[in-house]
């Protein structure tokens, strides 16, 4: 169905930081895009809106979502479910490759904005759930995914090291699933998880 196909592509483009929270998006430039009709289009953006990633205002047109206290704490309830079962029981063909991806991180912690640092951490915690061999799975961490970029660039004004703050942990928590310490490994997932959004409410006030 091409609207499922157009909402995959809105939905990576806003993982990918490619659209800035309360931004709107057009019609017109997002059916150029993806080369689709308007009422395919209007379809994509309802189905965006059923999973939190946009809203529509009467009369004005589709708009992101602006992360609130509310949507960061689903959001991280969701993750600290979710992500640890994949730690606990998913399969890694190469679990050292884990290692290899957190600790390159490092590589890009000079750069302004820590971009390539924000992109390590996201392919590593989809690496996590899609080690459970899920569709299903793989696409609600799509949408946190998703979310989570949005929730992000709402809080790096005031929490700069944000992406930087976590490879350590990143790489921990990666090291623990390579030498096979799983339920380590899991405790210090759903913890970091839950840490981590004690510290983005605080930020958000």
């Amino acid at each position: 169905m091409l609207a499922d196909t157009v909402t995959s592509a809105l939905r990576e483009a806003i993982s990918d930081g490619e659209f800035e929270p309360g931004q709107q998006l057009s019609e017109i430039r997002a059916a150029e895009r993806f080369d689709c009709s308007r009422n395919t289009l209007r379809e994509a953006f309802a189905m965006l809106g059923a999973q939190g990633l946009v809203h529509r205002k009467p009369n004005r047109g589709v708009f992101l979502a602006v992360p609130d206290a509310e949507f960061v704490r689903d959001l991280y309830l969701a993750r600290a479910a979710l992500e640890p079962a994949g730690v606990r029981w998913g399969t890694f063909d190469d679990p050292g490759a884990l290692v290899t991806l957190t600790a390159s991180a490092r590589e890009h912690l000079d750069e302004p904005g820590h971009a390539m640092v924000s992109n390590i951490n996201q392919r590593f915690h989809r690496a996590l759930v899609a080690s459970l061999g899920s569709v299903s799975l793989d696409r609600e961490m799509s949408n946190l995914l998703a979310r989570m970029r949005l929730s992000f660039l709402r809080v790096i004004p005031r929490y700069p090291d944000l992406h930087a703050s976590h490879i350590d942990g990143n790489v921990e928590l990666a090291t623990l699933i390579a030498e096979g310490k799983r339920e380590d490994a899991a405790e210090l997932s759903r913890a970091t998880l839950l840490g981590t959004l004690d510290k983005i409410l605080a930020v958000l006030g």
